[in-house]
């Protein structure tokens, strides 16, 4: 449809600034998808995984790559019948064909028996923080080996930072406690810096009508007042003031 003249091919460019090639100190990227609809973030999951994949096939390796999936029970729940079919299926590579193209997964998840069995099985090693929930720690109670399982009556009382780890990454089962980090380096999130009200603080009308705009801009290109007119002035092609909201709703964050 298009000729040379108008299509250009990004892909290298593309690939470039998802994996940090070349990394220049900064190793890792950051998909902020958390105001995204579930079927939007399903979908980006899957391309990203399988650009990771296809990568590590193509290049013989030589680059390994970490994919780490934060909620992974909603990418791939242990439910056949929930879920995106084709987000599971390319976190499911990673998990079981990964290894040879030096692409590997790391999933995180507070209900690991929501979680599909078969990556589950594939997690070399765990790292098991507090649980109180039966179920989540009969999944951790299998897998352990039987040198570690007097730590499994510590799931439901470890502390801030505690875990219990054990497989390929430690010799022994262990529990441990990860190093306190600066706060220059916490990671950075939404929620970050937002004060909350005490008991002798009211909510007024302005601050519901304030929630309200920063919900619909979430799912908006362009940010718009409370009576509808844009934030970025009232020339709707006015895409100097309003490319802020473009790159802050419309595209993944990168960091």
């Amino acid at each position: 449809m298009f000729d040379s003249l108008f299509v250009e091919d990004m892909m290298g460019r593309v690939l470039a600034d998802l994996f940090r090639l070349p990394m220049n100190g900064q190793p890792i990227t950051v998909m902020q998808l958390a105001s995204f609809p579930a079927e939007v973030v399903d979908s980006v999951v899957s391309v990203l995984c399988r650009l990771a994949f296809e990568f590590g096939v193509w290049s013989d390796g030589a680059v390994p790559v970490l994919v780490a999936c934060e909620e992974a029970h909603r990418y791939a729940p242990a439910d056949r019948k929930l879920g995106f079919g084709r987000t599971r299926k390319a976190v499911s590579r990673i998990a079981k064909e990964g290894r040879k193209y030096s692409v590997f997964l790391g999933v995180v998840t507070q209900r690991p028996a929501d979680l599909d069995p078969t990556i589950l099985s594939q997690c070399s090693t765990v790292f098991a923080m507090r649980m109180a929930n039966e179920r989540d720690q009969a999944i951790v109670k299998s897998a352990v080996p039987d040198a570690g399982s007097s730590l499994i009556g510590f799931l439901a009382s470890l502390g801030i930072r505690e875990a219990i780890a054990f497989g390929e990454g430690v010799a022994l089962p262990t529990r441990l406690r990860f190093a306190d980090l600066a706060k220059e380096f916490l990671p950075r999130s939404q929620t970050e810096g937002r004060t909350r009200f005490q008991e002798k603080d009211t909510v007024d009308g302005d601050f519901v009508e304030a929630v309200v705009d920063r919900w619909r801009e979430s799912s908006t290109t362009i940010a718009r007042g409370r009576n509808g007119a844009q934030a970025g002035g009232s020339d709707p092609l006015d895409l100097d003031q309003s490319f802020g909201s473009l790159e802050a709703f419309a595209t993944p964050k990168l960091r």
